[in-house]
């Protein structure tokens, strides 16, 4: 009945020539009778029961989202967030120019649509593009800073190389002297302990002067039969001075005897640095009042396990799923570089092992190296 007096009522209308063929959807709207009469473009976008749904639509004042109705046609200007469903039931945002159409008296109104979907789609697209760059605006800045980071070390690592080899001349000279006097100078018993003191404490200087002078070597890429024993020993020796300046006690449990593996020997330790320096920074910060890193190594069915395993406050998901990322890091700026755990993965893939993180909010972290054992060691001593 209401499509029967549309056109009825549509009759009385008439589009001028050069509105029927705009390629824009509008229509025609007289107040007096409530008719419209919609351009083919407008039938051709929305479908030709649009104008029914619009003329039996309840007009919902200022909501957000409103449904076009007549009532949006008696105001000229710009009318904004009006929503028109067309005949395939689909909802189209759109937005209405209305302005006043022939004689006053008729209050007759033209009203173009502009669906504003595509406008929306390039608003986000042009946000998302926008986050993106921001993103790897940052992701540039931290490059830098890691870069800059990275050369501090080199310079750092060439230093110490030459500091040790300066330290271990006169370190050598104690030594010697220190054994000397005991047998050159009639020394009481304490002086004889304080002698002997001196040795082994010149002695532990040394260690730690060689494992200084051999992780700052330039290790290359060969891959040879490596003892992850010795890589763990080396390099807890070189951070147990740290361990106990930080007040973090740093346990071992060592199988005797593995087997060996395929890797880079300085890369390894390496590897087991950076996990350890990682599990003491985080439990500087945790609180616990007796932190603790162990170091568990065992031979099994798989190949050779090593567990890495704090007592700090642990990681959330979001975290953990990212500590393998360049440049992802929880520390604050200056403290590191995002690169340590991303270097010791490719290092661990480069040599066919393999590395996983277990931790949670509460109940510390553990991670698992499984390396494969070199199976040409084994089969040579057999032979």
């Amino acid at each position: 009945m209401a499509i029967k007096r549309l056109k009825r009522l549509a009759e009385s209308l008439v589009l001028p020539e050069g509105l029927e063929a705009l390629p824009v959807p509008l229509l025609l709207y007289r107040k007096s009778d409530g008719s419209l009469l919609p351009n083919p473009e407008f039938i051709a976008v929305f479908g030709a029961n649009a104008p029914a749904r619009i003329l039996s639509a309840r007009p919902l004042g200022l909501a957000q989202e409103r449904p076009v109705h007549p009532s949006a046609f008696e105001t000229p200007g710009r009318q904004e967030g009006c929503v028109l469903e067309n005949d395939r039931g689909e909802r189209i945002s759109v937005d209405l120019r209305v302005t006043p159409y022939g004689k006053t008296s008729e209050e007759t109104w033209l009203v173009m649509f502009e669906d504003t979907g595509p406008r929306v789609d390039l608003q986000n697209q042009l946000v998302k593009q926008h986050l993106e760059l921001q993103k790897s605006y940052e992701q540039l800045r931290s490059l830098q800073q890691a870069l800059i980071q990275s050369a501090k070390l080199a310079s750092l690592g060439e230093l110490a190389s030459g500091v040790a080899h300066e330290l271990n001349q006169p370190l050598q000279a104690i030594m010697g002297f220190s054994q000397e006097l005991k047998f050159i100078e009639k020394l009481s018993p304490v002086g004889s302990e304080y002698a002997d003191d001196i040795v082994s404490a010149s002695k532990k200087m040394a260690e730690i002067i060689k494992s200084l002078r051999t992780f700052a070597r330039d290790s290359g890429q060969e891959l040879q039969a490596t003892s992850v024993g010795h890589a763990i020993e080396e390099s807890s020796r070189l951070l147990r001075h740290t361990f106990l300046q930080a007040g973090v006690t740093l346990e071992l449990n060592v199988e005797s005897d593995l087997p060996l593996t395929h890797a880079n020997p300085i890369q390894l330790e390496q590897v087991f640095v950076n996990l350890l320096s990682n599990a003491k920074d985080a439990l500087e910060t945790s609180g616990n009042p007796s932190p603790k890193v162990s170091i568990v190594a065992s031979t099994t069915s798989e190949g050779i396990r090593v567990q890495v395993i704090d007592n700090g406050c642990g990681m959330p998901p979001e975290v953990r799923d990212r500590i393998f990322d360049p440049f992802f890091t929880t520390k604050p700026v200056g403290k590191g570089t995002g690169l340590g755990l991303s270097i010791t993965h490719g290092i661990l893939s480069r040599a066919g092992a393999r590395i996983s993180v277990e931790s949670a909010p509460g109940a510390g972290t553990r991670f698992t190296l499984l390396f494969p054992i070199d199976r040409s060691q084994t089969e040579g001593e057999t032979a």
